[in-house]
């Protein structure tokens, strides 16, 4: 791990594959220039997963619900580093998701942080997949939804706002007259602030329009909430009217608020017993254009 350390940017070392229904699946480590870093030449651990598609058919999809990946740690009783990404798609033009700057090398190798094995001079990256559908699928042109309501309950808060920044979460499937809606949780930057490291919560809507609705597009409305756990705490909102949806935004939009403020149970909208935090959104959409 030593000598990888100090290899060039891009260097890149990659793991055995393994197989799950028929199609590779191997975790690639890169050694990455820290992002915004103009004064040096910094490295970070590049962290991906790769995964190796049909050549035969360039339809093929195949649907990663969850991957979770972490730096196993190498003190017994310390915190694996993880960070999770979900529901991305893999096809032909995508093979690979991960982090760019996972972690950086100096963290990644001061032993006190216990994540590097001195006397074996290792680093053990692990990664935990879940896939929906690993087969070769073709896409279907749905048609534009009228209005539909849906929340998800995010478990386990406090491990996730432990987690590195753009780790995600996401809501299961809502399907309204044949378009898929999702909400997405994600680790952000507060870049309104002065802390620039300080976590916050990215709160979005996800409209999977498919490839085909390359000329789809819509206005959309939609209410944002974080559903109040108190019956005299109102839920907290932020609304968007009238904004336009097509295939080349399929973020709605977000509003982010900060961990600390989210998990103080004074505010209502954390509940500790449970360790769970209610998203939910109300969505408009008016006469779509094909």
């Amino acid at each position: 791990m030593s000598e990888f350390a100090r290899e060039e940017i891009k260097s890149s070392r990659y793991s055995e594959k393994i197989y799950i229904n028929g199609f590779s699946w191997q975790i690639q480590a890169q050694i990455e220039k820290k992002n915004g870093n103009t004064e040096n030449n910094e490295k970070c651990l590049g962290f991906y997963l790769l995964y190796d598609g049909p050549k035969e058919d360039s339809n093929w999809r195949c649907c990663v619900h969850s991957a979770t990946f972490r730096i196993v740690s190498a003190t017994k009783g310390a915190e694996n580093s993880t960070g999770t990404l979900a529901d991305r798609v893999f096809d032909n033009k995508s093979t690979n998701l991960g982090f760019e700057n996972f972690i950086s090398v100096t963290e990644l190798m001061e032993p006190n942080n216990g994540f590097y094995n001195k006397s074996e001079n290792k680093v053990t990256l692990a990664i935990d997949v879940t896939v929906k559908d690993a087969k070769m699928e073709k896409l279907i042109l749905y048609q534009c939804i009228s209005k539909g309501a849906f929340f998800t309950e995010n478990e386990k808060v406090s491990e996730f706002a432990r987690e590195i920044f753009w780790s995600q979460r996401i809501s299961e499937t809502v399907h309204i007259k044949g378009f898929s809606w999702k909400i997405l949780a994600q680790i952000r930057k507060n870049l309104l602030g002065t802390d620039n490291n300080e976590k916050c919560l990215g709160f979005r809507l996800l409209c999977d329009a498919p490839k085909e609705a390359k000329n789809c597009s819509f206005e959309c409305s939609a209410t944002f909430r974080i559903v109040s756990q108190k019956n005299d705490v109102p839920d907290f909102k932020d609304e968007f009217n009238d904004q336009l949806l097509n295939n080349k935004l399929n973020w709605k939009s977000f509003h982010s608020i900060s961990f600390d403020e989210l998990m103080e149970e004074e505010n209502g909208f954390y509940n500790r017993e449970d360790d769970k935090v209610t998203l939910a959104i109300d969505v408009t959409v008016k006469e779509a254009k094909t």
